[in-house]
């Protein structure tokens, strides 16, 4: 019986990687240009974390490929450095540079991994010459680990928060005085720059950086295949932004929360969504409601403003455009709606912003 059981629970697990890349295959269909979706240049410092690195590269992986296949196909990395160049991680492995220093522009990100503090200034300074070459192009820079140390010494955290393990705190206070930080967060975003202390926080933001770039099935897939075990806390991930792709109680809930995600709320109402999992109006309801805390309709608009405020902090689409592309009648009826969620205009937020 064990094993019967435990067959039928593989298959069910399966069975759910096949249903998010099912959904993923449908939206390939309407994209023309199948460039990556997120693009990301690491840099190494001797004696970085390897963890730091798997923290990256993993979640990536897993959401640039349908099944366990792991070809770079919608997500993109690349470690670089000089011709030859190799860093030795804090456990001793050697890992050599894949890529030349890529135009910086070509990627979404640059990451850079720092290695044990006494180390720091053994990295070849073509490193932090291409990390300032980086922020001077508008790249967004993360600092993993004691990585948010070199981006403070090149003066690249200024009028920023970052978040420090906080093993690292005092020695950045030393080392940074006037630089403000958190003990924490997971992760701070602030001005293109984002710093995260390292070990299992990477996978928390990752999880995001890939929500916000493949789409919230992309994500859960990755939050699925790096998840080890069914219990109800999730320690390796942020509850807040991790429980909404994996643990909703009810297997049906919790495709219809994913489906409302990857459509990030667009052309999706609580009754069809009910019909596409196989449930009364009735009955979705009331079960959404006891698992995920609120009513379909509230958490598909929800979704919709949190889809709005992405576009209105990372593009330069007009407001209009936006609100269309939210699923909102027009610049009026969404900024009715972001005000009530986010105390401010979509206008004034952006304008705040800077």
């Amino acid at each position: 019986m064990v094993i019967e059981g435990g067959v039928s629970g593989e298959r069910k697990e399966a069975d759910y990687v096949s249903w998010l890349d099912g959904l993923w295959a449908q939206r390939l269909l309407s994209v023309r240009d199948h460039k990556p979706d997120i693009s990301v240049g690491i840099l190494l410092w001797p004696t970085f974390p390897m963890m730091s690195l798997t923290g990256i590269v993993e979640p990536l992986r897993h959401a640039a490929d349908f099944a366990d296949n792991s070809r770079p196909l919608h997500c993109r990395w690349s470690i670089m450095g000089k011709t030859g160049f190799a860093a030795i991680a804090s456990c001793g492995i050697r890992v050599e540079s894949d890529a030349p220093y890529i135009n910086p522009t070509d990627f979404d990100y640059v990451v850079v991994i720092g290695g044990l503090l006494p180390h720091l200034r053994a990295a070849p300074a073509s490193h932090r010459d291409y990390v300032r070459v980086a922020a001077a192009a508008g790249v967004p820079l993360i600092g993993v680990c004691t990585g948010s140390f070199v981006l403070a010494e090149e003066g690249l955290l200024a009028d920023r928060k970052a978040a420090i393990h906080p093993f690292h705190a005092e020695d950045f206070r030393i080392a940074f005085p006037r630089q403000a930080l958190s003990v924490r967060d997971d992760f701070l975003m602030e001005n293109g720059r984002i710093t995260v202390p390292g070990g299992i926080s990477v996978l928390s933001l990752m999880t995001e950086l890939i929500r916000d770039h493949c789409g919230p099935d992309r994500a859960a897939k990755a939050v699925h295949q790096l998840s080890l075990t069914e219990q109800k806390t999730l320690s390796a991930f942020n509850q807040e932004r991790a429980t909404s792709y994996r643990h909703a109680g009810d297997t049906r809930i919790q495709r219809a929360i994913v489906l409302i995600e990857s459509r990030k709320g667009r052309d999706v109402s609580p009754e069809g969504v009910a019909r596409t999992v196989g449930l009364s109006p009735r009955q979705f309801a009331r079960l959404f409601q006891e698992h995920v805390g609120t009513t379909p309709k509230r958490f598909i608009l929800e979704t919709r403003l949190r889809y709005a405020l992405f576009l209105v902090e990372n593009s330069t689409m007009p407001i209009t455009a936006i609100a269309l592309e939210t699923g909102f009648s027009d610049s009026a009826h969404l900024a009715t709606a972001f005000r009530q969620k986010y105390q401010s205009s979509p206008s004034d937020f952006r304008y705040r912003r800077g």
